[in-house]
């Protein structure tokens, strides 16, 4: 039997420090299940905010902020 489990690539969180995030090795894949710690909760959505961390290249897509954790703020 095949079994398929979501994953998400993480990698060492240098610099980021808006929250406490799971001790991870660097390029790993992250299963997500409904048995996750609360780090590694914190560990997905710090990496699915950090898709979010590009420069726009001609697109529709809005500016990114100057300031990181003030655009997590003003919302």
């Amino acid at each position: 039997m095949i079994v398929m489990q979501p994953v998400l690539e993480v990698y060492a969180p240098d610099g980021f420090d808006l929250w406490p995030v799971a001790e991870i090795e660097s390029f790993g894949f992250l299963p997500l299940s409904g048995e996750l710690s609360p780090a590694e909760v914190r560990t997905a959505v710090m990496r699915i905010a950090s898709c979010n961390d590009i420069n726009p290249d001609g697109d529709l897509r809005l500016a990114r902020p100057v300031h990181l954790t003030r655009s997590f703020t003003d919302c």
